[in-house]
């Protein structure tokens, strides 16, 4: 049986610089991409005006900016893990009958 690929279903800008995101398998959080933004790149010079930022959308569940600037949902994953970011869904509790 195949793994599903890892997708977001939905995300959201809020200022300054963050992305309220919900991956589909149903872990949550809020990502500071300022760190990001802090690095040289041409695709990410856009999005350091906040405005730009805030266009972001879903695009097969790709974080995508007008500019085709995205982020990988498995590299966004892996970051906010590593900085504590990232919420897991609790765990389903089945019912034991007796």
């Amino acid at each position: 049986m195949a793994v599903p690929r890892l997708k977001l279903t939905s995300v959201r800008a809020i200022v300054p610089f963050k992305l309220v995101v919900t991956f589909n398998d149903g872990s949550s959080g809020t990502f500071d991409a300022a760190p990001m933004l802090g690095e040289r790149g041409e695709g990410t010079e856009p999005l350091r005006d906040r405005r730009f930022f805030g266009r972001v959308e879903l695009r097969n569940g790709v974080p995508t900016w007008p500019n085709h600037f995205d982020i990988s949902p498995d590299w966004l994953r892996e970051e906010m893990e590593k900085r504590g970011e990232l919420e897991l869904p609790l765990p389903v509790r089945r019912r034991r009958d007796h």
